[in-house]
């Protein structure tokens, strides 16, 4: 399975992400701030990482870059609890490193499909 890195402050929805894909059998790294997302792949080496467009401290648009710096070959999908801002201008241009960007409300299942297409390691 997977080793996952998921970046967002709300405390509620990382604990649910984290729970369902450690249930399917990921690895999963949850953090709360962009800068602690850093600090994590720095440590060590991920399939794929998950970024919120708005945390605390700098989200997803001032993290990306430096995420693909320390790992070129990740896969990053960007998160929002604002469904609508997906195919905004900013969301578009800023986060075109991205491999996919969906909302919060995604199911499992989904989440899960993204991992598996788009992570380095798919069992």
């Amino acid at each position: 399975m997977a080793r996952i890195l998921i970046a967002d402050d709300d405390p509620n929805y990382l604990f649910a992400f984290r729970e369902g894909m450690a249930a399917l059998g990921h690895e999963v790294v949850g953090v709360g701030t962009g800068a602690e997302a850093v600090e994590a792949l720095s440590d060590g080496v991920f399939d794929i990482v998950f970024l919120d467009v708005f945390m605390n401290g700098g989200g997803a648009i001032s993290v990306i870059h430096t995420v693909k710096n320390i790992d070129p070959d990740v896969s990053v999908v960007i998160i929002t609890g604002k469904s609508t801002i997906l195919n905004s201008p900013i969301l578009e241009d800023g986060l075109r490193l991205a491999k996919a960007k969906i909302s919060k409300s995604a199911s499992l299942a989904e989440l899960d499909r993204l991992v598996r297409n788009n992570g380095r390691r798919t069992s």
